[in-house]
């Protein structure tokens, strides 16, 4: 097999197990949801992490033990990373009881406009006028989508705009990691990391459970745990540029559960702003392709 069909069969591995993880968030963030409606979000967050952990440990037993996945020399990498996941985590939690599944997903599809507008203040990548007129234009998106005067702008868009602007950071930062650490470690260390930040809560408020909401709960974990894994598989892989474009097939996953699960069809304006952004995301990465096939003609 040549070298170019490798990469073909590469590229096409990474989009699969990306597609997969991200049609398994939304299912998660469902059964989330629902189960946030009688238990706190200290709870509701301590119980996905450690569900999530038991299968990613077992996961780690089968690649090599803690000797080998869990070594790392970056760990000062490690906590900065970790420390972002846990405030963006815990601003999408909040975020579950307050809104649809639908209007939360529309706004957090702005993580391009802020990885670009990030780029550009701390790793001082130079950004042409044509990508800030598409985050300008993505902005608008986000204004029509997040509905300015009614209850979906005050209660529900600023937590999920500030987890989206922490969850690209994270994904900078997650980037970075996949070049030296195991997948299994980028997986584990935020669900630990979880589990410690809730614990003071869990013991001065838990909630006793039913045996189903313990096996919703374990479900939760497991499928959340494989979602995780595969996309930190597919960033090895494929290459990030290759990958932006399925990150918008979550809409169609998250418009079916809020009409299957919650009776709840998607309101114009969130579907015209979800438009508008990923209009301007697309553009964003034709850009950038086209910009790249410049620089590579250049240096040729």
């Amino acid at each position: 097999m040549n070298t170019e069909s490798k990469l073909q069969n590469r590229a096409f591995l990474g989009i699969s197990l990306m597609i997969i993880g991200l049609a398994l968030y939304p299912l998660s963030d469902a059964f989330i949801k629902h189960l946030m409606g009688t238990y706190s979000i200290a709870q509701a967050s301590f119980l996905r992490a450690i569900t999530r952990f038991i299968p990613l440990c077992i996961a780690m037993y089968f690649q090599g033990g803690p000797s080998v996945v869990l070594k790392t020399k970056r760990p000062g990498a490690h906590l900065l990373r970790l420390l972002v996941n846990l405030a963006y985590t815990l601003a999408f939690m909040c975020s579950f009881p307050l809104g649809s599944l639908t209007v939360i997903y529309t706004l957090s599809y702005t993580s391009p406009l802020f990885m670009i507008i990030l780029s550009a203040l701390i790793l001082k990548e130079k950004v042409s006028r044509e990508r800030w007129f598409a985050v300008a234009i993505g902005m608008i998106g986000v204004i029509i989508a997040m509905q300015p005067g009614t209850n979906v702008f005050a209660m529900v868009s600023i937590l999920v705009l500030i987890g989206t602007f922490l969850g690209a950071l994270n994904k900078i930062l997650m980037r970075r990691l996949t070049t030296t650490e195991h997948s299994l470690a980028i997986a584990i260390y935020p669900n630990l990391m979880m589990m410690i930040a809730t614990l003071p809560w869990i013991l001065t408020s838990w909630q006793s459970m039913p045996w189903s909401h313990w096996g919703i709960f374990a479900f939760v974990g497991l499928i959340t745990a494989a979602g995780q894994y595969a996309i930190a598989q597919a960033l090895r892989f494929a290459q990030g540029s290759v990958l932006a474009p399925i990150d918008y097939s979550t809409f169609f996953w998250v418009v079916a559960l809020d009409f299957f699960w919650w009776n709840k069809t998607p309101d114009l304006s969130s579907v015209i702003g979800a438009a508008v952004i990923v209009t301007s995301n697309f553009y964003i990465l034709y850009r950038a392709r086209k910009e790249q096939a410049t620089k590579e003609a250049i240096a040729t």
